[in-house]
Parts: C-alpha cells; sequence; structure tokens
C-alpha cells in the first residue's frame, strides 16, 4: 500500500515541461506585482551592472583583438627580434587589458552581489506570501552579506577548476580534432550544468543560512530528479545573455570599421554605449529575471523535497 500511494504521488509530481512554464510565468508575475521595489533595483543595481559591463567590453575589445592580431603575425614572423618585439609588444596590451579588468572588478561584483541578494529576497518574500519592502531587503543584506561572500568564492573556484580543465585539454590535443570537439561538447555541457547547481547555491545560500560547498552539495540535492529543468533554464539564461553580447561585439566591431584596433576613441565609446542602451536595459532585465527565475524554481523544489519527506515519514510509521 505505501509503494502504490508514492507511486501516486510519484506520477503526479509535474513533468520538467509543465514545471518550466510554472517557472516562467511566475518569475514574470513576481516582476509585475512587485514594480515599484524592482525598479528600485533595477535603477540602483542592475543597470548600473549592466551599464559597467557593457563598458567594459567596449574599452577592452579593441585590446583582445589588437593582442590576438600582434600573437598571430609573431607566429608567421621568420625574424627571431621581430617576432620577440611583437610578443613584448602583445604582453604590454595583455597588462593594459588586465588592469582595465581589475579596475572594474570591484565595482561590477558589488554591484552584481547587492542584485543577486535583493531579487533573491524579493522573490522569495513574494513565493513565502510575504510583503517585500526596502528596509527588510537592506536588512537581509546586512544579515547574509558573509555566507553569500563565502559561497561565492567557493562557486567562482569550483567554476574555474571545471572550465579550465576542458580548455587545457583541448590545447593538449591539437592534432586530435575529434577528441577536441567531444571535449568540448561535454565541457560546454558540464558548465551548463554547473551554472545550474550554482546558480541554485546562492539562494540556498541567502535563505538557508548555509555557506560555500555546504551550500553548492545542498543545491544540487535539491535539484536531483528535476535536472532536465535546471539545464533548460541555466541555457535559456545563456541564449538570452549570449545574444546581447554577441549583438554588442558585432556593433563594437562595425564601430571599429576595420581599423588596426590601437584603441578606442572615449567618443566612440560614448556613441557605442547610446547606441545600445536598448541592450544595455535588456540585459540588466535578463540578469534580474534569472535570479527571480532561481528563486522560483528553489521554492518549487523545497516544496517538493517537503512534499516527499513528510511522505517518507507517514511511510515509516506505517
Amino acid at each position: 500500500m505505501p509503494t502504490g500511494e508514492n507511486s501516486d504521488h510519484i506520477s503526479q509530481e509535474p513533468n520538467n515541461l509543465f514545471l518550466l512554464a510554472k517557472i516562467i510565468f511566475n518569475s514574470f508575475k513576481i516582476f509585475f506585482s512587485t514594480k515599484k521595489i524592482s525598479f528600485y533595483i533595477f535603477f540602483f543595481l542592475s543597470f548600473p551592472l549592466s551599464f559597467f559591463l557593457f563598458l567594459l567590453s567596449f574599452l577592452t575589445f579593441p585590446l583582445k583583438n589588437r593582442i590576438q592580431h600582434l600573437e598571430e603575425i609573431s607566429l608567421f614572423s621568420s625574424i627571431q627580434v621581430e617576432s620577440k618585439h611583437l610578443l613584448e609588444e602583445a604582453n604590454k596590451e595583455a597588462k593594459s587589458l588586465l588592469f582595465l579588468k581589475l579596475l572594474f572588478f570591484f565595482p561590477t561584483f558589488l554591484l552584481s552581489f547587492f542584485t543577486v541578494v535583493a531579487t533573491v529576497n524579493i522573490a522569495f518574500s513574494i513565493c513565502s506570501n510575504g510583503k517585500p519592502t526596502v528596509m527588510k531587503v537592506f536588512t537581509t543584506v546586512k544579515a547574509v552579506w558573509i555566507r553569500v561572500l563565502v559561497t561565492t568564492t567557493c562557486i567562482y573556484a569550483t567554476m574555474l577548476a571545471c572550465t579550465v580543465m576542458p580548455g587545457m585539454l583541448v590545447a593538449f590535443l591539437e592534432t586530435r580534432p575529434f577528441v577536441r570537439v567531444v571535449i568540448e561538447i561535454l565541457g560546454s555541457g558540464l558548465e551548463l550544468h554547473l551554472m545550474g547547481v550554482m546558480s541554485l547555491a546562492l539562494v540556498v545560500s541567502i535563505n538557508e543560512g548555509m555557506y560555500g560547498f555546504d551550500a553548492i552539495r545542498f543545491g544540487s540535492g535539491l535539484m536531483e530528479g528535476k535536472w532536465v529543468c535546471g539545464w533548460v533554464l541555466s541555457g535559456l539564461f545563456v541564449l538570452f545573455s549570449g545574444f546581447i553580447r554577441d549583438t554588442m561585439e558585432m556593433a563594437m566591431a562595425m564601430a571599429m570599421d576595420g581599423s588596426d584596433f590601437e584603441r578606442v576613441e572615449s567618443t566612440v565609446v560614448i556613441n557605442l554605449l547610446w547606441d545600445n542602451v536598448v541592450w544595455i536595459l535588456l540585459y540588466a532585465l535578463v540578469v534580474q529575471w534569472s535570479c527571480v527565475a532561481t528563486t522560483v524554481f528553489y521554492f518549487d523544489l523545497k516544496k517538493r523535497d517537503s512534499i516527499k519527506s513528510d511522505r517518507d515519514s507517514e511511510i515509516s510509521l506505517v
């Protein structure tokens, strides 16, 4: 009898497609039901974050292309002195690129940190039938910032380790194109899976009081049985953000218009930012929406896990 009841319960669980549609619908519903406070987060956090990310991309795009250009020329240079000079110049440009990235790291990190914590807190309050306020958001940020910082550090370390290894294998197996393609596909799949788990781990860290790898393990356990839904959500975020970034890079390439990628003028950057303001706004919205959707997904998984635990307790008593 208990086994039959458990089977009925499992069959009543929504499939991945229905759950995905439910998550997307509820995430948009939360956006519209919290217009005022969501606008504050958008105006003061997610939009400045998007602006800085686009600005960094516009500033570093010519540097990246010039470094690649210098390295390619050095490979085909028959004169050793000239090749060495080109590599030294590429190294100098790489230092400038690193400096720019470090310059933008702290403001972008802080903005993304507060955007995630604030958006997750609001979405969780709505899912719990609560009423989010600005003061509650500030209180939550003050209470959770240490554990979220620890979890974020662990996430960065894990993502770096799991994305660098496939890249090293691809470089090592340069003479075996088929194996390289297989590794790249597997690496992309692993990265997509990790993105789903890590985004859920951040929500867990904010709402469950867990730190670091404990939050990652808990988030991975929650996703068990609903991996496909998590992968599709991660894929949607990657698809939307990737499309916006690709459009931005195309705009940058057109603005350079065949130049030698020496430096980009400030007026060109300003014009690019203005011409792409719609994409900057959309990217900011995608960042917020991804946090809301992940929180809705987490809430549904928690409810499902709670129901399953209750039924397991009932079965053990019988």
